[in-house]
């Protein structure tokens, strides 16, 4: 599938999305692509990264 194609219709599309705090990387290189209907679970470890990932969604952290 096409680069162009597989953004056709998603809701969400991150690709290549780091963030660091003071020098340690809380995310790195992170991609995800949410499609219409798709229902996915984000699982990880504390310190994974995971609210990190929401707060970039919502726009609390950039």
């Amino acid at each position: 599938m096409s680069e162009a194609a597989e953004k056709l219709g998603t809701m969400l599309y991150l690709d290549g999305v780091s963030v660091a705090f003071d020098g340690f990387k809380a995310i790195n290189n992170l991609s995800i692509i949410v499609h219409p209907a798709e229902m996915l679970a984000i699982i990880g470890p504390n310190g994974a990264g995971k609210t990190t990932m929401m707060d970039i969604i919502t726009g609390k952290t950039r």
